[in-house]
C-alpha cells in the first residue's frame, strides 16, 4: 500500500513547493555597476508569482537592469538593431534574481 501513496505524495510536495512564497530582490533601476539606484527592497511572491530579472544591453555592453516579483513571468529576449532586452524568471530559491 505504501507504494500507491508515493506518487501522490511526490506530486503534492512539488505543488506545495511551487506555491511556497519566495523572497526576491526588488529594484526599478540597477546601474551598469550592479547597484540599485533607487533604494532597493525585497518583495515576497504571492500566488503564481516568480522572481524576475531584466537586463538591457546596448550592443554587447550591459546598460541597466531591474528586478522584482512578477505575475506570469515568461523568460524572453528581444533584440532591436542597437539594444537587447533579456528577462529571466526563477522560482526555485529565494533571492534567485540577484545581479
Amino acid at each position: 500500500m505504501g507504494k500507491h501513496l508515493l506518487l501522490p505524495l511526490v506530486i503534492l510536495s512539488l505543488l506545495l513547493g511551487f506555491l511556497q512564497a519566495l523572497y526576491c530582490f526588488h529594484c526599478n533601476r540597477v546601474n551598469a555597476s550592479g547597484y540599485c539606484e533607487c533604494g532597493g527592497t525585497i518583495c515576497k511572491t504571492k500566488k503564481y508569482q516568480q522572481c524576475y530579472l531584466g537586463k538591457v544591453y546596448e550592443g554587447s555592453t550591459f546598460s541597466f537592469g531591474y528586478q522584482g516579483c512578477r505575475n506570469l513571468c515568461f523568460p524572453f529576449m528581444r533584440r532591436s538593431h542597437k539594444s537587447t532586452l533579456q528577462v529571466t524568471c526563477c522560482n526555485k530559491t529565494s533571492f534567485c534574481n540577484k545581479f
